[in-house]
């Protein structure tokens, strides 16, 4: 019998599936993909014909890390037509025809298809993001799951979640609340203080923090506040109108003051950080 094991070329690494597909299988996943084998693709193929059966015995192809990807399950699902993959070092933006979780093949029309692994560093989607309502506990818990270096905090204003077509939930939260600063506190400033989403999505940071901005002055708030480590870009406040307005330095004794001792909570950067607000004229 004659066998055909995939192969993916991710971040510099091959890896081969999990499966070995029989002749009919393999037949019926090239001719979804119109027997055009995308880059960064490959299929190993071993056995004889006749009723034979043959191990997977090449010591290049074992030595291969394994990757669970069902290449059946790839071709079929076809995303909406207005999805396309961002090449953040070519600049390229690429229509995607198929797409399973972060794995997508992608490619114009005219062109030979490309695999390609959406890890949010190089390559990104661009697709229809929506914003929904979402309890505190939900946007707590998304926080604590995955922001890079902050705990979630205590209480809020209002959180707000952002939902993609092609997930099962959402990809991102914010938080707003009072100032944590108490002289900032006029009853008028809003704190955007936790924003936490799936960096394989552009733009969903700038996303969330315009519709915070939105939300907050439709309840009245007239200046926005937000901080981030010195080492961030800033790029997704910049992109929402915020301006720089100063360094908040490292205090002596961290988080406790005077006769009240308070113990950090379990991630919170102690460095300084950059403080941004944006002034917005009252309705």
């Amino acid at each position: 019998m004659v066998y055909h094991i995939f192969q993916y070329y991710i971040d510099g690494v091959w890896y081969r599936d999990s499966q070995v597909y029989s002749d009919t299988q393999f037949d019926a996943i090239m001719d979804r993909l119109a027997w055009q084998l995308p880059i960064g693709m490959r299929v190993f193929h071993f056995g004889a014909p006749g009723p034979k059966q043959y191990p997977l015995d090449n010591p290049i192809v074992l030595r291969r890390p394994v990757l669970s990807l069902d290449p059946m399950a790839l071709v079929k699902q076809t995303p909406d037509s207005r999805t396309f993959l961002s090449d953040r070092h070519t600049q390229q933006r690429l229509p995607v025809l198929c797409q399973i979780g972060r794995f997508v093949i992608c490619g114009p029309p005219d062109s030979w298809p490309c695999f390609r692994y959406v890890d949010g560093a190089r390559y990104a989607l661009t697709t229809t993001l929506r914003i929904i309502p979402l309890s505190f506990r939900e946007a707590k818990s998304y926080v604590q799951r995955y922001h890079r270096h902050n705990a979630a905090p205590q209480g809020h204003k209002f959180s707000i979640g952002l939902f993609s077509p092609s997930e099962d939930t959402y990809i991102g939260v914010a938080i707003a609340s009072i100032p944590k600063a108490r002289h900032l506190n006029d009853g008028f400033t809003l704190e955007i203080n936790r924003v936490c989403c799936d960096p394989a999505f552009s733009n969903a940071c700038s996303k969330l923090y315009g519709a915070a901005i939105k939300a907050g002055k439709a309840m009245g708030y007239t200046r926005f506040i937000t901080y981030t480590l010195p080492e961030e870009s800033g790029s997704s406040i910049k992109a929402v109108g915020f301006r720089l307005d100063g360094i908040v330095p490292e205090r002596e004794g961290g988080w406790r003051r005077g006769g009240r001792v308070r113990s950090s909570p379990c991630r919170a950067p102690a460095g300084p950080k950059l403080r941004w607000i944006l002034n917005m004229d009252p309705p």
